[in-house]
């Protein structure tokens, strides 16, 4: 396991380490806006395999990814998102939003979800922005936490056993948000809530209405 700090002064080296990460299939420990994320390259059978070794009981592959601009939903989701979805997106991307849409023949059939379906999020967290601008590759993403344990907000929190398994670990000093990012389907005429997080489900349908 190889650690790097994040910091102002060393942000463009974990750039390019996490780069070469992604690249070569290395599962990754990186902060988020949320919590400690946990994952690599989406739709990588390498980095799949490494995660399960974290998380031995999920059993159904991972269901989200994180994107960099909204081209991607409708690149992967091969379907164009209507006004008021782009307008909910436009919102609160970058934020703790996933928005559950379409998945298209850009996703190989393995890691489609079992109604066709996949969670996209544009996170609010420039490193990880950054390196998906560069690779040019979305990310599958994780918290960072064994099973029934609570996902964590500082460094400090993720457990050892944890880093031992991932080959690269982004550590900083920032306190996370700690609040799981709300989980929106809106694949029909009106958003569903399949989980609130930091977005409340009063909001989402207030920003739907208005779009």
């Amino acid at each position: 396991m190889e650690l790097i700090e994040l910091n102002d002064s060393t942000f463009d080296h974990c750039v390019d380490r996490m780069c070469r990460a992604i690249a070569d299939g290395e599962l990754v420990a990186f902060p988020t806006d949320t919590v400690y994320g946990l994952g690599g390259a989406a739709f990588s059978r390498k980095v799949l395999d490494k995660l399960l070794t974290v998380k031995p009981d999920r059993n159904a592959k991972p269901t989200a990814i994180l994107i960099d601009n909204l081209i991607r939903l409708s690149q992967f989701g091969g379907e164009v998102p209507s006004q008021k979805l782009v307008h909910l997106a436009e919102t609160y991307w970058p934020g703790p939003l996933t928005l559950v849409w379409h998945v298209s023949t850009a996703v190989p059939a393995e890691y489609h979800g079992n109604d066709r379906s996949l969670g996209y999020r544009i996170p609010n967290a420039e490193l990880i922005l950054e390196v998906m601008r560069q690779t040019e590759r979305p990310l599958w993403a994780t918290s960072a936490n064994l099973p029934a344990k609570p996902a964590p907000r500082l460094f400090a929190e993720l457990d050892d056993k944890v880093m031992e398994l991932c080959d690269l670990v982004v550590k900083t000093k920032a306190l996370l948000s700690g609040r799981a990012s709300t989980v929106v389907d809106v694949r029909g005429k009106t958003p569903h809530v399949l989980r609130e997080g930091a977005v409340t489900e009063n909001d989402i349908d207030l920003i739907w209405k208005k779009g």
